[in-house]
C-alpha cells in the first residue's frame, strides 16, 4: 500500500507531501481545488504518459515519488527480483521525473527502470476506478484469472500447461519433419555422402596423435639416417672406433695381470664398457633400421594429415566430434528413409495427447462457467445494494483456439438497464456507473484480489442519500482487507473514513496553489458540516456531522 506521497511542480501543486495509512482514506475539497490532480499524480507515477503542459508554470520539471509497503506483495517482490532490484522485502520508493525539454526518468529504490516497467509494477500495487480507466479488470487475461481463482482451477491448468507444452512440441517437431520431406532425396543424399566420407576415412582417436609424432620423423628421416651412421662408425665401424679402442685396452690388462699387477676392478669396468658400447651400437641400428626414408610413406602420411584437416574443417574440432556428427547422420537418414512411418506415429501421438488437452480445456471451462454464474448472481446482488436495482451483469463465454489457459475467451458484460444490450465492462461510459459496477465487483471477489490499493476516483457521481450511504459501507468494508482510496463529495461517504485528507487552494504570489491537508477529529466534523450546508456551517450541520461519523463507526 502507499504509505507516503510527494508531489512537487505538478500543474497547481507546488510542493505536497502526504502520509497514507491503511483502511479508508477519504479526499475531499472543492470543485476545482486539485482533488483529481493528485490521482493523476499518482497514475503518472505508476507509468502514465507524460508531456511538459503537466509541469508547473515557471518551473524546470516536476517530481513524483511515492513509499509502498510491498510487505504481503508477493506479485511485485518477484518482479523486483527479476530486475535485480534487492532491498524490496517490506519497502520501495518509486521516483518520477519529467523535465520541461519532456525527458522523463523512473527510479525504483533509485534503480533507473523503464516507464514500461512502472507500469508493469503499478498493476500489481494500485488500482485506479474511474472514467475508462482500470489497471488489471479491463484486462481480459485478468478477468480470466479471477475466475480461474475462485473456480480452484490452478491443478487443472498446470496439468493442461504440461500437456499443451507436450503437444505443442509434437506439432513443431512434425511440422520439421514435414519441411525436411520436402528436400528428403536430396538431404538423403548429402547425409549418404558425407556419412561415406567420413565413415570410409576410418578415423581413430589416437590417430593424429600418432601422426604428430611420426610426421617429425618421416620428413627428416635423411638426416637421422646420417646421424645413426655416424654413430655406429664411431662406435664399430671406423678403423679407431670405440669397441676396437676398448678391446685393445681389454688385452692390455691382460698383460698387466701377467707382470703381476691386480687389474681386476680395470677388467670389470671395461667388459661393462664394452657391453654398454654394444647396447648402444645395437639400438641405434635398430633406430636407424626402423627409419622409412622413402618419399612414398612420407607422401602417404601429409594426406593422411590434410584429410583430418578437411573433416574437422567441415564436421568437428575433434576426430570425437566427428564421429558423434556421423551418428547424427546417420539417425537423421534413418529419420527420413522411415518418414511415412514416422509421420504416422507422430500424429498418432498428437490426435492422443490433443484429446487429452481438450478434455482438460472442457474441464476448466466447466468450472469456469459454474464460478461465472455464482459472481454474476453475487455483482448483480451488490449492485442493488448500491441502487442500481436495473442493472444486468454477465460473463460472456465464447471458445476460442486452445492454448496453455484453455478455450475460453471470457468477457465481463454489462448493462445499466434491462432491456439494454450488454456491453464488455471496459467500454461503459459513465464514470459513476463503472465506478460502483467495480465496487461491487471488487467487493465480490475481494478475497481473491491481490492489489493492496484501490483508488475510487468521484465513485458518488450521480448518487446521493442512501446510495451514497450504501457506497460508504461498501467502501469502508473493502478497507478491512486493503487500503481504498476516494474522491468524494458525499458526506455520507466521507463519514466512514478513516482518514480524512482536505485538497483545498490558496494564493499565494498572486498564484494559486493546491495543498493537501490530514484533518483531525474537530477539522473533519467542520468539513463534512461544510459538505452538508455549504460554505456557511451550522450547529445542526456541525451536530448532524458528528452524528454521522459516530454512526459510521459503530
Amino acid at each position: 500500500m502507499i504509505t507516503n506521497l510527494s508531489v512537487k511542480n505538478y500543474a497547481l501543486i507546488e510542493n505536497v507531501n502526504i502520509n497514507l495509512q491503511k483502511g479508508l482514506t477519504v479526499i475531499t475539497g472543492e470543485t476545482g481545488a486539485g482533488k483529481s490532480i493528485i490521482m493523476d499524480s499518482i497514475d503518472l507515477l505508476l507509468g502514465a504518459r507524460a508531456n511538459t503542459g503537466i509541469i508547473r508554470t515557471g518551473t524546470t520539471g516536476c517530481v513524483i515519488s511515492a513509499e509502498f509497503d510491498i510487505s504481503k506483495n508477493d506479485n511485485v517482490k518477484t518482479a523486483l527480483a527479476e530486475l535485480s532490484i534487492d532491498d524490496a522485502d517490506k519497502d520501495i520508493i518509486i521516483r518520477r521525473q519529467i523535465d520541461i525539454s519532456g525527458k522523463s526518468k523512473a527510479y525504483i529504490n533509485d534503480i533507473p527502470v523503464s516507464v514500461n516497467t512502472l507500469s508493469k509494477i503499478g498493476k500489481y500495487l494500485v488500482d485506479f476506478y474511474a472514467q475508462h480507466k482500470s489497471n488489471m479488470l479491463f484486462e481480459q487475461s485478468y478477468q480470466r484469472h479471477i475466475i480461474d481463482d475462485i473456480a480452484g482451477n490452478y491443478a487443472l491448468l498446470e496439468r493442461l500447461s504440461k500437456k499443451y507444452s507436450e503437444l505443442d512440441g509434437l506439432r513443431n517437431k512434425k511440422e520439421e519433419t514435414e519441411k525436411n520431406n520436402i528436400d528428403r532425396e536430396r538431404l538423403m543424399d548429402l547425409y549418404n555422402y558425407q556419412i561415406k566420407e567420413i565413415t570410409s576415412a576410418a578415423l581413430t582417436p589416437e590417430e593424429e596423435a600418432k601422426i604428430e609424432e611420426e610426421l617429425p620423423k618421416l620428413k627428416n628421416a635423411e638426416k637421422i639416417k646420417n646421424i645413426t651412421s655416424e654413430m655406429t662408425a664411431v662406435l664399430h665401424r671406423n678403423d679407431k672406433s670405440i669397441l676396437d679402442g676398448l678391446s685393445t685396452l681389454n688385452k692390455q690388462s691382460d698383460l698387466l695381470c701377467k707382470y703381476g699387477i691386480n687389474t681386476d676392478n680395470i677388467v670389470k669396468n671395461l667388459n661393462a664398457s664394452i657391453a654398454a658400447a654394444e647396447d648402444v651400437y645395437a639400438e641405434v641400428e635398430t633406430l636407424s633400421a626402423g627409419i622409412d626414408a622413402s618419399p612414398a610413406a612420407l607422401d602417404a602420411m601429409m594426406e593422411r594429415q590434410q584429410l583430418i584437416k578437411k573433416l574437422k574443417s567441415k564436421y568437428g574440432k575433434t576426430i570425437r566430434e566427428i564421429s558423434d556428427y556421423c551418428a547424427e547422420l546417420e539417425t537423421k537418414l534413418k529419420t527420413l528413409e522411415n518418414y511415412e512411418y514416422n509421420i504416422e506415429q507422430l500424429q498418432k501421438r498428437i490426435d492422443t495427447v490433443l484429446k487429452e488437452v481438450t478434455e482438460l480445456c472442457k474441464q476448466i471451462s466447466d468450472k469456469r462457467k459454474k464460478t461465472a454464474k455464482i459472481i454474476s448472481k453475487k455483482i448483480i446482488s451488490e449492485l442493488a445494494e448500491l441502487n442500481m436495482k436495473n442493472a444486468v451483469f454477465d460473463i460472456s463465454f465464447e471458445r476460442g483456439d486452445i492454448t496453455s489457459n484453455g478455450f475460453d475467451k471470457i468477457e465481463f458484460m454489462f448493462s445499466a438497464n434491462k432491456g439494454e444490450t450488454l456491453h464488455p465492462l471496459a467500454l461503459v461510459a459513465s464514470g459513476g456507473e463503472i465506478s460502483r459496477v467495480m465496487l461491487a465487483l471488487s467487493t465480490t471477489i475481494s478475497n481473491n484480489y491481490n492489489v493492496d490499493t484501490i483508488i475510487f476516483d468521484e465513485i458518488d457521481t450521480g448518487t446521493s442519500g442512501l446510495t451514497g450511504e450504501k457506497i460508504g459501507k461498501k467502501l469502508k468494508s473493502l478497507s478491512a482487507n486493503r487500503q481504498i482510496v476516494s474522491i468524494s463529495h458525499l458526506a455520507q461517504i466521507a463519514s466512514n473514513a478513516d482518514n480524512h485528507i482536505k485538497i483545498y487552494k490558496e494564493t499565494e504570489k498572486d498564484r494559486n496553489v493546491t495543498k493537501a491537508k490530514i484533518l483531525n477529529d474537530k477539522e473533519r466534523v467542520e468539513e463534512i458540516a461544510k459538505i452538508i450546508s455549504g460554505e456557511k456551517i451550522t450547529e445542526h450541520a456541525l451536530k448532524h456531522a458528528e452524528e454521522m461519523i459516530n454512526f459510521s463507526h459503530r
